[in-house]
């Protein structure tokens, strides 16, 4: 029998929790501090903006019990709504003081890119979990 790559019906919060702590330490971190060590060096911090994404998705995909495809999305796109936010509101602030439709499109339109992206991500996780981890036999 092929199993289908569904989530069960349930969100499991604990895995969005998880994987947002996991964008935190592992995505937005090194970010950080490539940055700072190399502020003249964007091509591995360009690199890692995309790829990390899907990496970080799908290694919360891979460890998780059960199918968590949109946990990581929900995370994902979560972490990046505060990150422009706080963008937004505390960096560049007059820039969008009077223009409350572009800070809303340069804060939902990354999200959904970055939603989308770590949707794939997630299922390549859950893809690879399904493939390389041991299951328990069957019972008959």
């Amino acid at each position: 029998m092929a199993e289908l790559l569904t989530p069960s019906g349930k969100l499991q919060w604990k895995w969005v929790g998880i994987t947002f702590v996991f964008y935190v330490l592992f995505y937005l971190l090194p970010l950080v501090v490539t940055m700072e060590i190399f502020p003249n060096l964007l091509i591995i911090p360009g690199i890692w903006i995309f790829g990390g994404i899907i990496i970080v998705a799908a290694v919360a995909g891979y460890l998780s019990e059960g199918v968590t495809i949109w946990e990581p999305a929900i995370a994902a796109a979560g972490l990046i709504v505060l990150l422009l936010s706080y963008t937004a509101v505390f960096v560049f602030p007059t820039a969008f003081r009077g223009a409350f439709l572009r800070g809303v499109v340069f804060v939902i339109f990354p999200a959904a890119i970055v939603f989308v992206m770590s949707l794939t991500g997630a299922w390549l996780g859950e893809r690879a979990q399904r493939l390389w981890k041991d299951k328990p036999p069957e019972v008959s």
